[in-house]
């Protein structure tokens, strides 16, 4: 009784006159307890003309009556009420009539709700229909509605697919013995044939027994570059795209494709391709991404163009598996670089100012390419996919760069008498030069030591710098002071006049006071008169408050000394000399860090340097090749890169200097293996060594930085090129350009591209795209770009839509437009959208 009286409510909510007819008198029980508030009730019985005065006569227009018949519904020609009851509406108790009345659905809509009556069960289901029903709905849209509900997701067949999949994923490969999420959702509303017509009108998709793992294998097969025979509509291409592109759709992909992969046995059928270019652009399967690197690494050994190299990376970055492989495809950009560096270099090494100079100038960027190489290599982890191009690199960078420009410097070296030159400032002039400058100015300033930042490090911290907002670096060579290890280096940056080497221990002096440790350099410091100078550790720095102690710092200070030690730290040890590349990144951070903090304590004046560089090699370094210790008369304290004693037997593999040779007080010698010889050393690393006379140990950076109060960073803007008047093919082909070269203080975009409807809808694929070429010649900064139109754009046609650039906002997962483009979509034939 209660539902009826719900159902009478409800009814009650949209018309004013209800009419019940009960011909066999069941219902009367209900009509007589229904105490509808504000309804008036009404027994018909004979008496169709009173009743009928009787509500004419109300003046009350919107009065509500309830009018109950204890007989059928008479012939229209014989009913007395018929004006009435074509007003108002006719109530049903029957349990079809209900559902119709409780869902709110007109009467034609009665074989639907008979085809379906499991659904009308529910009042939760119901309520939620009603939620979605409009007016102009059709059977079809009613069934769109119903399966929405039934799904939990919009009335849109392609929401409903991605929740199935996402559903799934877990035991996709096991889907054929599990239940159908098809057939779970709508199964018993008998809404699964409706389900699969739908999809086969938006995917071209014929099955006589379709099923959620079979479309899944024919969608992709349809999507692989290595399959011909299964042909969907250009709509699975716009599919395929949002289920990859969507949030929380992208792990469900990966999973399904997964279990494709292996059933379509997509390796094996790489394997046996003879044109790779089929699959140049295609990223349905992970094993794709693998084949296309792997691909471009037998080029590289093939000696391929930079060009053909690099646009197909480009090309590749826009596919969904990119990412799992960015660094694998970092690794060869860099092994390029490298290749094409040592390829336009003439490593000629004439005197020792040449050498000094070239390497500041551009000689240096070679170490920075392999560097990075084996910073992405090792990061990617995949060594069988990357083995061959590593032995390579490792060969050429080793064979045509490392070694010849260590032979030919070293022939330079044999010659001095004395550790000088006349094309870098020496170390020790570190102070006088950068540092005295600002104080005499009454300048407070920083002075961040950053141990074994060698010179191409610096350089691309610098560039990295200049990157940012507000920020500015400059860059300028120093030659470091020899032994080129950090006691040394460290005491070289101080101020002083006479630097001892205190022999055996090789502890270092600064006019006489002992410059080891934050402690002894800070006594040093404070000995310059008239100034207030600390020292500190980085990781103290950084542990201040940046408002109340490091502000007190610069207020309190005129000069402050900040020693950091990152790369040394992990190159320096035998079980941790394989990280270097990563340490020098992680050391990046940190000192961006310290700047970041050193410019909101309100300090305006930095300076960057280093005590040391280093030598790196990835590979091991064979016994074979290690330098033998020579005789000495004395003791000798020995290091990889360098030995102290006195009495040195002198040979063509080592260059000997006395202590005043090295500018430094003392009555010893030092000995250093030239080339790229290792002294022995039991319990050392030998693949990063420091403390020799090579060019990568010697030539070390100083960096003046600052940070400005203006903004100064800009971004390239993207046009499309030849915006097409009108869409007239289910394939919209676009030319994007991007006007400048991305730069220092240039940076580039990414944007998503695509079709959409005036009121937001989107069209067509959304493909994302990265504008952030280097390349000065504008037709490389081109990009060509192809979208699929999806079917919803089939209920556009001969309307204005939009091609739209969004961008990402940063820090978000937000767009914002960036630019639109008008055009007319015209579609001429349904074939255009369908093939």
């Amino acid at each position: 009784m209660k539902r009826i009286h719900d159902s009478l409510e409800n009814v009650f909510t949209q018309h004013r006159l209800v009419f019940w007819y009960d011909a066999e008198g069941q219902w009367e029980n209900e009509f007589t307890g229904f105490e509808g508030s504000g309804i008036q009730k009404l027994r018909v019985d004979g008496t169709e003309l009173r009743t009928k005065v009787a509500i004419h006569r109300n003046s009350d227009a919107t009065a509500r009556y309830l009018l109950y018949f204890s007989k059928g519904r008479p012939k229209d020609s014989e009913n007395w009420l018929l004006d009435l009851l074509l007003q108002g509406h006719e109530y049903k108790a029957d349990r079809i009539s209900l559902a119709l009345q409780e869902a709110g659905l007109p009467w034609e809509f009665r074989p639907v709700v008979e085809q379906h009556a499991k659904f009308f069960e529910s009042s939760k289901r119901m309520a939620a229909l009603s939620v979605l029903l409009r007016p102009e709905d059709d059977e079809s849209r009613l069934r769109l509605n119903m399966m929405s509900v039934l799904a939990n997701t919009a009335a849109d067949t392609d929401e409903m697919l991605l929740s199935f999949l996402r559903q799934s994923a877990d035991h996709a490969g096991e889907l054929l013995e599990k239940e159908d999420p098809v057939v779970a959702a709508f199964g018993t509303s008998k809404l699964v044939d409706v389900f699969w017509r739908q999809v086969g009108l938006s995917f071209g998709y014929n099955n006589e027994k379709p099923t959620l793992r079979d479309f899944v294998t024919t969608l992709f097969r349809h999507a692989s570059p290595l399959e011909k025979d299964v042909r969907l509509d250009r709509h699975a291409a716009v599919f395929l795209q949002r289920w990859k592109d969507s949030g929380s759709g992208r792990e469900s992909f990966r999973k399904w494709a997964a279990v494709m992969e292996a059933e379509l046995h997509i390796g094996a059928k790489l394997e046996s391709l003879e044109d790779a270019r089929q699959v140049e652009a295609a990223d349905t399967f992970a094993v794709l991404e693998k084949f296309m690197l792997k691909r471009l690494c037998t080029l590289f050994e093939k000696n391929a163009s930079e060009t053909e190299i690099l646009t197909t990376i480009q090309t590749r970055r826009r596919s969904f598996w990119f990412a799992d492989h960015a660094d694998g495809y970092e690794a060869l950009s860099h092994a390029v670089a490298l290749r094409e560096l040592i390829a336009a270099t003439e490593l000629r090494v004439d005197t020792i100012d040449n050498g000094l100079k070239l390497y500041a100038q551009s000689w240096h960027r070679v170490d920075t390419a392999y560097r990075k190489f084996q910073l992405h290599v090792r990061s990617h982890g995949q060594v069988a996919l990357m083995e061959r191009i590593t032995d390579l690199v490792e060969k050429l960078y080793v064979n045509n760069f490392l070694l010849p420009l260590a032979d030919q410097w070293s022939d330079c070296v044999r010659k001095m008498e004395r550790w000088e030159n006349t094309a870098l400032p020496r170390q020790t002039q570190f102070f006088e030069r950068h540092v005295r400058p600002f104080l005499t100015k009454g300048h407070t300033v920083y002075v961040v030591i950053s141990d074994a930042l060698r010179f191409e490090a610096a350089a691309e911290f610098v560039t990295l710098l200049r990157r940012e907002n507000r920020w500015n670096a400059e860059l300028e060579a120093m030659c470091a002071s020899l032994p080129s290890y950090t006691q040394l280096g460290m005491a070289s940056l101080l101020p002083g006049r006479d630097r001892s080497i205190e022999f055996p221990a090789t502890t270092v002096t600064v006019d006489g006071q002992s410059a080891t440790g934050t402690e002894g350099r800070q006594t040093i410091l404070r000995k310059v008169e008239g100034l207030k100078s600390v020292a500190i550790q980085a990781e103290a720095f950084l542990e201040m408050n940046t408002n109340t102690e490091a502000r007190t710092l610069t207020r309190e200070n005129d000069l402050i000394y900040i020693y950091h030690n990152v790369i040394d730290k992990v190159g320096d040890s035998p079980s941790t000399e394989a990280k270097t590349s990563k340490a020098v990144e992680e050391a990046f951070e940190e000192l961006q860090k310290i700047l970041s903090k050193i410019a909101n304590a309100n300090g305006s004046n930095m300076l960057l340097t280093a005590d040391h560089g280093f030598l790196f090699q990835q590979s091991e370094v064979a016994e074979t090749d290690e330098t033998p210790l020579p005789a000495a008369t004395g003791p000798i304290t020995t290091n990889r890169r360098f030995a102290l004693g006195s009495g040195f037997s002198k040979n063509g593999a080592i260059k000997v200097f006395t202590a005043e040779q090295l500018h430094l007080n003392g009555d010893w010698e030092a000995a250093f293996p030239l080339s790229l010889g290792r002294f022995p050393l039991r319990g050392s690393g030998k693949r990063y060594v420091h403390g020799g006379l090579s060019l990568q140990e010697v030539v070390i950076p100083v960096v003046h930085v600052r940070k400005t109060r203006t903004d100064d960073v800009s971004r390239v803007e993207v046009d499309v090129l030849r915006v097409p008047a009108r869409i007239t093919t289910g394939q919209v082909g676009l030319t994007l350009y991007q006007d400048r070269a991305v730069e220092e203080k240039t940076l580039g975009r990414t944007l998503k591209v695509g079709v959409y409807s005036k009121d937001g809808a989107l069209l067509s694929e959304e493909s994302t795209v990265q504008f952030d070429s280097k390349d000065a010649e504008p037709r490389n900064r081109e990009q060509n770009l192809l979208l699929t139109l999806s079917r919803k754009a089939d209920t556009h046609h001969n309307q204005d839509v939009e091609i739209r650039l969004d961008e990402q906002i940063a820090g978000t997962s937000q767009t914002t437009l960036y630019k639109s483009y008008k055009v007319r979509l015209h579609k001429p034939l349904a074939s255009d959208f369908d093939e």
